[in-house]
This record gives C-alpha cells, structure tokens and sequence, in this order.
C-alpha cells in the first residue's frame, strides 16, 4: 500500500514553523512514541503521521 502524502495545508504549516524554528517533529508529543507502540520507520522524526494523536487526551 502506498503512504499517504500530507494535505497541502500541512505542508505550508510545516514551512512555517520550519522558517519562524518552532518543532516541527510529532513523536515528541505523540501518545504512541514509545517502542512497542509505534513501528513506523519515520519514528522519531516524523512531521507528518496519519496516526498521530496528541499526547494527555
């Protein structure tokens, strides 16, 4: 199965963050960023994860 590439949106967001050098990584504050949980090779510098579900909620 082929990966999904990032809304247009997303990306435009990432340049900004990049440019104004906020964090742009989400295993930081992902839930699933430990080992047994999240298997995917991006891990753990991921922008983007169609998985990605904020940390506390």
């Amino acid at each position: 199965m082929k990966p999904k590439k990032p809304p247009l949106r997303h990306r435009i967001s990432l340049r900004i963050k990049k440019a104004l050098g906020l964090n742009v990584f989400l295993c930081d504050s992902c839930k699933w960023n430990w080992r047994s949980a999240c298997r995917r090779p991006e891990r753990p510098n991921a922008t983007w994860c169609d998985e990605y579900a904020k940390r506390g909620k």
